[in-house]
């Protein structure tokens, strides 16, 4: 019989360069912060599950790759079961959903999952140089880098649905409202419109300040069986469902490491993304009415267009209408979308971005979030999406229970 699922403690460590920390050592603080948030200590957790670094042959070492061993090292060992899991961008949410499972099967009643992740600098580089990594090959064949992809597929969009250079300014101008009230943001400032048309074009159409920056961060998160969560919380935050998408042969998009695609009538675009969140809102039970919060992977201003077509479950342009109206708003809108300040704000941790996220839903949905607390009287529902690398992506929704 499955259990419900809380979340019952949440830490974070901000995000930003700390080259003087290593990628254990952050998660250490997100553990010590969400073992403060639920009353717990290090004794209590089961079980717990982490994200294993992307980049672990070139940077990290050992400690990259066996990530919850050596954090366990710092913590203290006591002997648990410990999972290391990648999966790419979506690994955050990936590892939240191996210690759902975990605690509603009845494996284990206290589980933890924590994601830690020092970003390559600039582009990220191929993650070896095998002839037979086809990751490796798109670098050395065409030199094509993951902006360049976004940048395609937004010209794409720009010629369907009439996207304009307005608008995906205009994206970045509206997320980064909410990052001036995020202790944990690397980059806590507003932007104007014509601060985002005079930034460097990186791969036109989109500048510098359409694309998130590569960050380090970790995150930490605590699962207990729903009818057990008042003993650490008065506001537990039930999770209704999380889950994992990939990629459906016939999907128009270009997904990155590859070099063109095969569409076939009737598949969606970013069909991993449509995969995941259509498979969570059944889980849960709930359709697009129900959402009153959404943080999504805005790795570029198309990302926060495309992925919100998605979500809503709406025609492309609508979304674009929605943003020009303020409908969108991170803080005061009808629909607010990445009240954290979103990508843009925090820079992209891989591993531990999804995680983020959670953190965040968490935060709004207790009513904890300071300035930035989403204005609504109403507040029960929430939805996080993680962009994947390779056609990856997860998603999850969370509810207040109290």
């Amino acid at each position: 019989m499955q259990k419900d699922v809380a979340i019952v403690g949440i830490g974070m460590h901000p995000w930003g360069r700390f080259s003087e920390k290593s990628m254990p050592e952050m998660a250490v603080e997100a553990i010590v912060s969400a073992l403060k948030d639920a009353k717990m200590s290090w004794r209590d957790i089961q079980a717990a599950v982490f994200g294993t670094y992307m980049w672990v042959n070139r940077y990290g070492g050992i400690h990259g790759t066996l990530s919850g061993t050596a954090t366990a090292s710092i913590m203290g060992e006591t002997g648990i079961p410990i999972v290391n899991v990648v999966n790419a961008c979506a690994t955050g949410q990936s590892i939240l959903r191996e210690a759902y499972l975990t605690v509603a099967s009845g494996m284990h009643d206290v589980v933890i999952a924590v994601a830690s992740d020092k970003s390559a600098i600039g582009f990220f580089p191929p993650l070896s140089n095998d002839p037979q990594d086809i990751d490796y090959l798109r670098y050395v064949m065409i030199g094509q880098t993951n902006p360049a992809y976004w940048a395609i597929e937004c010209r794409r969009r720009m010629h369907d649905v009439g996207t304009t250079e307005d608008d995906l300014a205009l994206v970045k101008v509206v997320t980064s409202k909410a990052s001036v009230y995020n202790p944990n943001a690397r980059y806590k400032k507003a932007f104007t419109k014509e601060e985002v048309l005079a930034s460097p074009m990186v791969c036109d159409p989109l500048h510098l300040l359409e694309i998130c920056a590569t960050s380090d961060g970790a995150a930490a998160a605590i699962l207990v069986p729903f009818d057990e969560a008042k003993k650490y919380t008065d506001k537990p935050v039930l999770i209704d469902a999380v889950t994992v998408g990939t990629s459906t042969y016939g999907d128009p998009t270009i997904r990155l490491t590859f070099l063109s695609s095969f569409p076939r009538p009737g598949v969606p675009p970013l069909s991993e993304s449509r995969t995941a969140v259509n498979t969570v809102y059944k889980q849960a039970g709930k359709d697009t009415g129900d959402i009153d919060v959404i943080e999504l992977p805005d790795n570029s201003s198309w990302h926060y267009l495309a992925y919100l077509d998605g979500i809503l479950d709406l025609e492309p342009g609508e979304v674009e209408k929605m943003l020009r109206k303020g409908e969108t708003d991170p803080i005061k809108g009808k629909i607010p979308v990445c009240p954290s300040g979103g990508l843009g704000a925090f820079g992209e941790a891989v591993v531990a971005q999804g995680l983020a996220q959670v953190c965040e839903l968490v935060w709004q949905l207790r009513e904890e979030a300071g300035d930035r607390q989403v204005k609504k009287d109403h507040l029960r529902v929430g939805l996080a999406q993680t962009y994947g690398y390779a056609g990856n992506n997860a998603a999850c929704i969370l509810s207040r229970a109290w």
